[in-house]
């Protein structure tokens, strides 16, 4: 229901509708019909599409450090183009990862970082 509610939201929004007059009919309709709980978390889901349309122009490498693009560079290939996301990418640096990448693209991730591995492999070892 609610993912119904954040469809016909974006559609109203995006044919140019007046987006303060969009949201009051949405939650006068859902007052009417006893949903008004759910308001926020459709604002939350409408506010998400929109972000991620914005975001999804170009994917994302994240990697440790600068040299691990070149590195990584067969991975990064592979998993852009099992993303179907081309060869253009955005590159972010975050070296908490250790080493390995972090591939974004359309709400997918694709995590190949040693970060993730290693406390994977802590967590296992913990059961």
């Amino acid at each position: 229901m609610k993912n119904h509610y954040i469809n016909a939201t974006l559609s109203l929004i995006q044919s140019g509708s007046d987006p303060q007059s969009v949201l009051d009919g949405l939650l006068k309709s859902m007052q009417s019909k006893g949903h008004e709980r759910l308001y926020a978390s459709v604002l939350r889901g409408v506010v998400r599409v929109l972000e991620t349309k914005k975001d999804s122009a170009q994917a994302t490498v994240v990697v440790a450090k600068e040299a691990d693009v070149a590195k990584y560079a067969s991975v990064i290939t592979e998993t852009l183009t099992s993303l179907d996301a081309g060869s253009d990418f955005s590159t972010k640096i975050d070296e908490t990862i250790v080493g390995g990448v972090i591939v974004k693209n359309n709400n997918t991730v694709v995590d190949r970082s040693f970060k993730t591995a290693l406390t994977n492999l802590y967590r296992a070892t913990l059961k």
